[in-house]
C-alpha cells in the first residue's frame, strides 16, 4: 500500500495469493492497468491533435477528453489559434477594401465582426472619398437604365426586365465609385470633356471609359517623350501616317 504500484502489488499476490487482502490487490491492479491505458490513449489523441495543428483537431481532442491530462494545453492552443483566425481574417478584409479602394468596401470592411485593426484608417479613407465624391456630378442611373433598356427593346424587341435593369444600375454604381477613387488620377481638362451630366442619358459608365482613355493616351505621350525627346512633338501613330 505504501508503494501503490501494480508490481507491489503483484508482489503482494505473489507471497498471498489468498490472503485477506488478495482480492483488493487485484482491484488495484487492474484500476492502474487501465489508468495506464486511458493514458496511453489520452497521450496518442494529444499527438495526433498536435500534429494537425488546427483548432478543430483540439477541439475534437477536449471532446474526448475534456479532463485528459492536456486539456487545459488543448484550451490554449485553440484560445491562440481562434485569436490569429480573426487577425488573419482582419487582413485579408482590409486588403481586400484597400484593393478596392471604393465607399462599398471600406464600408463593407467597418461592417465586419472582428478586431478591425484598421478601422481608424478605414474612416479616414472614406473621408478623403467622400471629400472627392463631391466633385463628381450626380444623375439619375435609374433614369438612364429605364431609358436605355427601353430603346434596346425598340430596337431589338422583346421586353424590358427588371433583372437587365438591376444588371445595369449595378455597372453604373460601380462605375461612380471607380469614379470617385480614381479622381486624383484624371486632369481637369479630361473632366471636363468626360464628365457632362447635360447630355442625353448620362452615364457613369461612358464617363468612366472617357476619363479612362484620356488618361492612358496621355501617359502613353509621357512615355513616348521620356523614350524619345527629340521626336516628341510627332503625336503617337504619326510615324505610320
Amino acid at each position: 500500500m505504501r508503494a501503490g504500484t501494480p508490481s507491489a502489488f503483484r508482489g503482494y499476490l505473489q507471497g498471498f495469493a489468498t490472503g485477506v487482502h488478495s482480492a483488493e490487490a487485484r482491484r488495484r491492479i487492474a484500476a492502474a492497468e487501465d489508468d495506464a491505458r486511458k493514458k496511453e490513449e489520452d497521450d496518442k489523441a494529444w499527438a495526433d491533435a498536435t500534429k494537425a495543428g488546427t483548432a478543430d483537431a483540439f477541439k475534437a481532442y477536449l471532446q474526448k477528453y475534456g479532463s485528459g491530462s492536456h486539456a487545459g494545453e488543448a484550451r490554449q492552443r485553440i484560445a491562440e489559434l481562434d485569436a490569429k483566425a480573426r487577425v488573419d481574417a482582419d487582413e485579408k478584409a482590409w486588403s481586400e477594401a484597400t484593393r478596392l479602394g471604393t465607399t462599398s468596401a471600406y464600408n463593407s470592411y467597418l461592417s465586419t465582426s472582428g478586431n478591425l485593426a484598421h478601422a481608424s484608417e478605414a474612416r479616414q479613407r472614406l473621408a478623403a472619398l467622400a471629400s472627392q465624391e463631391r466633385r463628381v456630378p450626380t444623375v439619375d442611373i435609374r433614369k438612364t437604365c429605364r431609358d436605355a433598356a427601353a430603346i434596346m427593346v425598340s430596337l431589338l424587341g422583346g421586353a424590358t426586365t427588371e433583372q437587365s435593369v438591376n444588371a445595369c444600375l449595378e455597372s453604373e454604381k460601380r462605375a461612380r465609385e471607380q469614379i470617385v477613387k480614381d479622381h486624383g488620377t484624371f486632369s481637369a481638362a479630361d473632366i471636363g470633356r468626360c464628365l457632362r451630366p447635360g447630355v442625353y442619358l448620362p452615364s457613369y459608365v461612358e464617363w468612366l471609359t472617357c476619363l479612362e482613355m484620356e488618361r492612358d493616351v496621355r501617359q502613353m505621350q509621357q512615355q513616348q517623350f521620356r523614350q524619345n525627346p527629340a521626336g516628341s512633338a510627332a503625336p503617337i501613330g504619326a510615324a505610320s501616317r
